[in-house]
């Protein structure tokens, strides 16, 4: 099976689309990092996008991997959460569903079923360990020869996998800048607004959600990374200036 990695979408339900049109035409199975919903900006397409993840999911066999974001629409719609100013576009994207009627109890069980993990290999045999924000070492099968997902075994790794780990200052590590020379795969993540293409990491978030943002997709096997921009839908990667 050759996959295609998509980072985060923040309710760009055209650019989504965009993308999953060339992952079918292309023969691509897609794989959601996460973040699908919680737009930064006025294009704010949430049930939209909850349309073309169930879709893909069903007829394309998509893997979506839980998130960040995920997990505080979760919060919201069972009565947990900060306060609306700190994260005013859950609130809206929960406002959305709401509108128009949708089971939140399903939707809350299907954010909460998603995987926090998922390990395949390329044609040429090179791992790829995908997470929303950072996946632990130790939840690698070495032996595993198909692909698989995992979960978080605890509450403390599904944190670290969702929202990535942090220094003790409380600044986000920037673990793509440490990585072990025995390193034997490749760790895959959207979630820190860059985007990185390392020999084993990979950083797929090109701001989606923001008003100059962008969805990236990277074709594992052809190891080629696209974007998908409201503007021109499809922009080389040399024209796209990233933090």
């Amino acid at each position: 099976m050759t996959y295609a990695i998509i980072g985060d979408v923040h309710s760009q339900g055209k650019l989504l689309s965009a993308a999953l049109a060339h992952c079918k035409e292309h023969g691509l199975t897609p794989i959601l990092l996460g973040d699908l919903f919680d737009s930064r900006c006025e294009v704010d397409e949430t049930l939209y996008t909850w349309h073309l993840a169930n879709h893909a999911r069903a007829e394309m066999g998509a893997i979506i991997l839980s998130s960040n974001h995920q997990e505080r629409l979760a919060d919201a719609i069972g009565g947990k959460l900060e306060p609306a100013d700190y994260c005013a576009e859950t609130f809206r994207s929960l406002e959305e569903f709401m509108a128009v009627g949708s089971d939140l109890y399903r939707l809350k069980t299907w954010l909460e079923s998603l995987p926090d993990g998922f390990v395949f290999k390329d044609k040429d045999g090179l791992e790829y360990c995908c997470a929303h924000a950072y996946f632990p070492a130790n939840l690698r099968r070495p032996d595993e020869t198909k692909p698989y997902t995992v979960q978080a075994t605890d509450s403390e790794m599904r944190q670290k996998m969702v929202w990535g780990p942090y220094n003790k200052d409380g600044r986000r590590y920037h673990w793509w800048n440490h990585i072990p020379d025995n390193q034997s795969f490749v760790r895959v993540a959207g979630h820190y607004h860059i985007i990185r293409e390392l020999p084993k990491a990979l950083i797929l978030d090109a701001n989606a959600g923001y008003d100059d943002g962008s969805v990236p997709l990277y074709e594992v096997d052809d190891k080629n990374l696209v974007y998908f921009a409201e503007v021109s839908d499809i922009i080389n990667q040399d024209n796209l200036e990233v933090a």
